[in-house]
């Protein structure tokens, strides 16, 4: 009988001890879960904060300097008041392009093919950043391979969106009179399709290990300073990571700060697409 109740015993305290051990990791987890909670209500809070600053930067300088205009005769000067607002609007513009993609989910983020040029592709990329990229002195070098067939079948608008973001933030954080690299090669290929890779190299400000690591969540910032000072609310490489997924493709960076930065992204389009008239 004590030979029994020892038993018994030994196995309720295993049976208490598994428990234990079961609700230790329990507790754990829901620690963990409310912690990353914790993480996210904080960053869409301070993402919230960041945008509502970052709007209102260049809606008061495009109010200021509208005013300012109204008022002198000096046309030399109103041009260039004229001109600091067409580059706050144009700022405004693509916060509230990032704001409403993020906003309409899905939907905003679907893929639309069609027939496109790379070539005309990169050519409308160009222009997009030509007036920035003029501004401060800068050039771009770029290198597309020719095994690349002519005519692709994609969405040539997502593409272009992801590297017109990529070309900015090049411009954006380079100094004046910086070179910067844009190549386009195939990464693979398939019978109907291939996978483009495309890679924005500049000598800027780089980025470290630690903020690569958060560089394409949604709602952070790298370095909020350094970021204020250059402008942004963070969203655009996000959005760039959603688009190229929905592409079969992935986006990374390599950098050092100081050292300038290399942003490549793979995508897949169809190939030996016919055009008819």
């Amino acid at each position: 009988m004590n030979q029994q109740n020892e038993d018994t015993n030994i196995l309720l305290e295993k049976l208490v001890a598994e428990k234990t051990i079961e609700l230790t990791k329990a507790q754990e987890s829901l620690r963990i879960a409310l912690d990353a909670a914790e993480a996210a209500s904080r960053a869409k809070s301070e993402f919230l904060a960041r945008m509502s600053h970052e709007m209102l930067t260049p809606l008061n300088a495009i109010m200021g300097f509208s005013e300012l205009a109204k008022t002198s005769g000096d046309y030399d000067q109103i041009i260039s008041w004229n001109n600091k607002i067409y580059d706050s609007s144009k700022h405004l513009l693509e916060i509230l392009r990032n704001v409403l993609d993020v906003s309409e989910g899905n939907s905003a983020l679907s893929i639309v093919e069609s027939q496109f040029s790379i070539v005309l592709l990169i050519k409308n990329a160009l222009n997009k950043i030509d007036y920035d990229l003029k501004k401060k002195n800068q050039t771009i070098s770029l290198s597309i391979s020719q095994s690349i067939p002519k005519t692709l079948f994609g969405d040539e608008k997502r593409v272009t969106q992801v590297i017109t973001h990529l070309l900015s933030n090049a411009v954006k954080f380079s100094p004046d009179h910086g070179k910067i690299n844009l190549n386009i090669s195939i990464h693979d290929e398939e019978n109907e399709a291939i996978t483009l890779k495309i890679e924005v190299i500049d000598n800027g400000i780089g980025v470290s290990k630690e903020q690569q690591e958060i560089l394409f969540d949604l709602f952070e910032q790298v370095d909020g300073g350094s970021t204020r000072r250059y402008e942004g609310i963070g969203i655009g490489l996000s959005l760039s990571k959603c688009i190229v997924k929905m592409m079969d493709g992935d986006i990374w960076v390599e950098s050092e700060p100081g050292k300038g930065s290399k942003f490549s992204f793979t995508c897949k389009v169809k190939k030996n697409v016919i055009i008819t008239d």
